[in-house]
């Protein structure tokens, strides 16, 4: 993990008076920096520890949560501004999304965009929650529903409460996606997305995994993009067919290695709020007895803040360096290779770009409200993919970070085609896109990459003229907060 940019110990009590920032995910966002810097308590190593639940974890207090997820659709759904905002913990973090478009605020950013949202009557609705984590920090997972006038979205959002004086407040809401006017479908590929897991490679073979398959035993917590746990998988009904498998593993630049399935196993897992850690190290801020939580411990924990995935472990052979997507060894797929575009083309790209109809809401954005000049991002990364006859060209433009300040983001996805530049429609988001391949011949190209929302560590997405689809997104919770 990168250096945090605040230590946990000037953090102290900002858990409940909200007197410090927190960590964005550049700044290693895992809550691994320590008041006490011992090796137990910074994430590192590994320990194991038997299923079931979190040992050392103060249950959650279901029915206090449901209150307040009540009390914030009712506030929202009455148009009572104040009873809204106090819900919101002194310190916050509100990622919102419409679309494409992302805004990432603190506090008073937050409540000054729902205060203009609450001019107008709105219908706010929930449904599917799902309650995790503990009375240090409890997580909510729900499917919302936003109608105002004319305006529908719907999709998952995520929310993490702490302890205030007066009992649950969020610390932190985001919209993880944003479906404007329905839902978006999964799409389907013979390719499959690979995560590294403590500098290893796994295959992910579902996000459907069911903790009856586990053995019960837990390893970790391993500290990568989040804080990971692994049980391995003996029971998964798919166990059988995969052990064994011969796959072709293949890296963002395109480079392959041959490699055999050994054995499946489930991960889970997310990034700590900074006070959850405060807890683990023993920090005399937060902790009752000052004791420092074991790696079992931690492992608990951090296995009960997300949704398994099932993962296949492999062992591999080749040039290729952190594999990003896998295919059955008796495929042989069109590899899209990353190449240099002529000067004329790059800027043919970059001109498109700043066409795009998202461009322009961000640069209006850009030039009345923050008093921008120029664009609102002088220089687009573009980057192209190209193989078979057909060209890809990435245009990604990112300005600030948001929290009270200018944020904009943006990405597309060109194809060259008779001589034009045609935008794939999607996904939602900012998108890193690592390796562009045809898994199976079929036109339609997969892209691996992930979505800028600090919780995507890997994902598989079928792209045509008609849309892109997930085939699969590896998301784990990010509950820190970075604002």
């Amino acid at each position: 993990m990168r250096t945090a940019e605040i230590m946990v110990a000037v953090c102290s009590a900002a858990l409940i008076v909200g007197a410090c920032k927190g960590k964005d995910k550049d700044a290693g966002g895992g809550g691994s920096a320590t008041a006490s810097g011992s090796a137990a308590a910074t994430g590192g190593g590994s320990g194991t520890a038997s299923a079931g639940g979190p040992r050392a974890v103060i249950a959650v207090d279901e029915d206090a949560v449901r209150k307040l997820v009540d009390a914030w659709l009712a506030a929202q759904n009455s148009g009572d501004f104040a009873a809204y905002q106090a819900l919101y913990a002194p310190k916050l973090e509100g990622v919102k999304r419409v679309g494409a478009r992302t805004w990432r605020y603190d506090r008073a950013g937050w409540l000054a965009d729902r205060q203009r949202m609450f001019k107008h009557p709105m219908t706010v609705t929930a449904r599917d929650l799902v309650i995790k984590g503990s009375n240090i920090a409890a997580t909510v997972e729900l499917v919302q529903t936003f109608s105002q006038g004319k305006f529908k979205d719907e999709g998952p959002k995520h929310l993490v409460l702490v302890k205030g004086p007066s009992g649950f407040q969020i610390a932190r809401e985001e919209m993880l996606r944003s479906d404007v006017g329905g839902s978006a479908a999964a799409g389907n590929a013979s390719a499959y997305a690979v995560m590294q897991i403590d500098d290893a490679s796994y295959v992910v073979v579902t996000g459907d995994a069911k903790p009856a398959w586990g053995d019960g035993i837990l390893t970790g917590p391993f500290d990568d993009d989040h804080q990971l746990a692994l049980m391995k998988a003996p029971t998964a009904p798919s166990a059988s067919a995969w052990l064994g498998r011969a796959l072709t593993l293949y890296d963002d630049a395109g480079r392959a290695c041959t490699a055999k399935v050994t054995g499946l196993s489930m991960v889970s897992g997310g990034t700590p709020h900074f006070g959850e850690v405060q807890v683990w190290t023993g920090d005399p801020a937060m902790s009752d007895d000052g004791r420092v939580w074991t790696p079992a411990e931690r492992a608990d924990a951090v296995w009960a803040m997300g949704t398994p995935y099932l993962v296949a472990a492999v062992e591999s052979s080749g040039d290729c360096q952190k594999p990003v997507v896998a295919v059955d060894a008796t495929s042989t797929p069109a590899i899209y290779a990353k190449t240099t575009l002529a000067q004329a083309d790059h800027d043919a790209a970059v001109a498109a770009f700043r066409k795009l109809p998202g461009y322009k809401a961000i640069q209006k954005d850009w030039k009345e409200n923050w008093d921008g000049q120029d664009d609102w991002v002088a220089t687009p990364t573009v980057a192209a993919y190209s193989g078979g006859g057909r060209t890809f060209v990435v245009v990604e433009g990112k300005e600030g970070d948001g929290c009270g300040d200018f944020s904009g983001a943006l990405s597309v996805i060109f194809e060259q085609a008779g001589g034009k530049l045609v935008p794939l429609p999607g996904p939602d988001g900012v998108m890193s896109v690592k390796l562009v391949l045809d898994s199976d011949g079929d036109g339609a190209v997969e892209i691996a990459g992930t979505i800028d929302d600090f919780r995507m560590v890997a994902g598989l997405y079928e792209a045509s003229a008609k849309g892109m689809d997930p085939v699969i997104e590896v998301s784990f919770p990010n509950n820190d907060c970075g604002c």
